[in-house]
């Protein structure tokens, strides 16, 4: 077989009289000349001797008394949350009626199966178990470090033994454990020496996971885009979906409140509490501002504070919803994305009440 590519062409270096065509292309080479037109001497040394000015010789600096500054007041994006909050009682009132599969003007939530949720109650649920199977370990390379990093900050990636680059979530467990939820690669566990993936061909119900939770018993809950949660007890995984009786398969936050209850909020289905035996959703029919939940904080008084996205922010005490939007001072509905509002919002509530 004939070689791709011919051999490279070796010039040697011409420092006396210098090359008048180029070897290479065969066009004539003209010399160099700067902008003041004489001629640049090129393959030797050349004698360089700098122009010095004295002193005396140069104008001194002209010197300019600064005037005074002008002081501007700063114009601060500060908002007074109004002491008359819009607050709605949790509509409680108890369904008499569920028929799956038949859309009544009771419900308000219907799944991708078409079947309707009730709301506001306490539903029994039970998730489906499905057998892990324990990927072996990789043993992981050494985290890699940029070429152009200015300072000492190393990474890890697919090629130090992940799944994916595209990392959604991070939880370090009571183990010290790191697990990494992604976008297509389901969850990464890494231990500082080994890697040990868990996608939908180890038992996870969906390979792309938007929160991680460790719950007080050590277990671990993945929630997914379209898997809902999967639970991980070390042994098997527990699925809970729309089949289950979750309002929705999208789970983009997970929160363990001070009494043990798990929160779930979903992107369309409000944000739901089970309690290890039911389930309860709370959506806009209850009192929350939306039903696409962010993301859940709770402060240290046991409220629940709930970003959305396009609805603000709702507080809930256990008894009544209180929202802040941009009719409360709020910079934005859609920009909530964070907890970390809620918490700011949460510091200065607290603040105001001491």
């Amino acid at each position: 077989m004939p070689p791709l590519h011919p051999p490279p062409q070796t010039i040697a270096v011409n420092t006396k009289e210098g090359y008048v065509i180029n070897p290479f292309t065969g066009d004539s080479i003209q010399p160099i000349v700067n902008s003041l037109g004489n001629l640049i001497i090129t393959g030797r040394p050349v004698p360089a001797t700098g122009k010095a000015i004295h002193p005396d010789s140069v104008a001194p600096p002209k010197i300019i008394s600064a005037g005074k500054p002008k002081v501007v007041s700063a114009k601060l994006n500060v908002h007074e949350i109004p002491k008359a909050l819009t607050v709605i009682p949790v509509n409680k009132q108890r369904l008499k009626t569920f028929t799956p599969g038949v859309d009544t003007s009771s419900f308000v939530l219907v799944n991708s199966t078409g079947d309707t949720v009730p709301t506001g109650v306490p539903i029994l649920i039970k998730g489906k178990v499905v057998p892990c199977i324990q990927a072996p370990p990789v043993i992981a390379l050494q985290p890699d470090m940029k070429d152009n990093a200015s300072i000492n900050m190393k990474y890890l990636d697919v090629d130090q033994g992940m799944n994916s680059s595209h990392v959604l979530s991070i939880l370090e467990d009571s183990h010290g454990n790191l697990w990494f939820g992604t976008h297509d690669g389901g969850v990464s566990r890494y231990n500082g020496e080994t890697f040990t993936n868990f996608t939908k061909k180890e038992g996870l119900s969906d390979n792309i996971v938007y929160s991680i939770l460790e719950d007080s018993h050590g277990n671990l809950w993945f929630g997914t885009y379209l898997g809902g949660v999967s639970v991980y007890d070390g042994q098997t995984f527990t699925h809970y979906t729309e089949n289950e009786g979750l309002s929705n398969n999208w789970v983009r936050s997970i929160l363990e409140d001070s009494k043990g209850n798990i929160w779930f909020g979903t992107g369309g289905g409000g944000v739901s509490m089970y309690n290890g035996e039911t389930i309860t959703h709370f959506t806009k029919k209850e009192g929350l501002c939306s039903n696409n939940v962010r993301s859940i904080l709770e402060d240290r008084h046991g409220n629940l504070w709930i970003c959305t996205e396009g609805g603000g922010v709702s507080m809930y005490n256990g008894k009544t919803f209180t929202s802040f939007t941009e009719k409360e001072g709020l910079s934005n509905n859609m920009s909530i994305q964070s907890w970390r509002i809620a918490r700011a919002i949460c510091g200065l509530v607290q603040a105001m009440e001491e």
